[in-house]
């Protein structure tokens, strides 16, 4: 993908997560794979349904140095980006959000099982958790891109983050919006399934 188009495949993606409600305030970040070893990736602090492509930040996928001399402050989970994209270069796109009824259903200590959906079986058959990590760090980022790399095959294309939403990647970063929306279906589906069960004073997560 050439600079240009990634800007505003990224920039489309942003808004996106926020008219989904996926997203506030600073919350989430995406990046894109450029030609010629290249990332862009959102920046710190910046609103990503409000961004404009020219506040994207243009990062060296090598050294992981943002570019420019006026570059703004690249995304404070950089080191999962960095890590994803080097560990699948079979991927073009990396998305990350604070999903809703995925952190209440972590901080609640529940784990949604994908196959309780033909949806999410069929398009995301594995969902790897991973237990709250410090954000933005080299050992998370690690575990991250550990699990999108573990056998068998086909590999995870999402994780669930302790308390943290998810991470998903894909060609594209419509791709991976993709993903992070049928995450959150899942889990919205889980957390209204262990609802109803409980009111009708039943015990236990939902039967898959």
């Amino acid at each position: 993908m050439d600079d240009r188009a990634g800007r505003a495949a990224i920039v489309a993606a942003g808004a996106r997560l926020g008219r989904r409600g996926l997203i506030s305030a600073g919350e989430g970040n995406l990046s894109v794979r450029l030609d010629a070893g290249m990332l862009l990736v959102t920046p710190s602090g910046r609103r990503k349904d409000e961004l404009a492509p020219a506040e994207l930040v243009l990062v060296d996928l090598g050294s992981g140095a943002a570019l420019g001399a006026a570059a703004a402050r690249p995304t404070s989970d950089l080191a999962i980006h960095l890590a994803v994209h080097r560990a699948r270069p079979d991927i073009a796109a990396v998305a990350h959000a604070h999903l809703p009824a995925s952190m209440a259903l972590t901080l609640a200590g529940e784990v949604p099982d994908p196959a309780a959906l033909p949806e999410t079986a069929l398009l995301l058959p594995r969902l790897p958790f991973l237990e709250l990590g410090v954000p933005g760090s080299d050992e998370l980022a690690g575990r991250v891109a550990a699990a999108l790399t573990e056998p068998p095959d086909p590999l995870a294309t999402a994780v669930l983050l302790e308390r943290h939403g998810a991470i998903a990647v894909a060609s594209d970063p419509a791709g991976a919006v993709d993903r992070l929306e049928l995450v959150e279906v899942l889990c919205r589906t889980w957390l209204d399934a262990m609802l109803v069960r409980a009111a009708r004073g039943a015990e236990g997560p939902p039967r898959t």
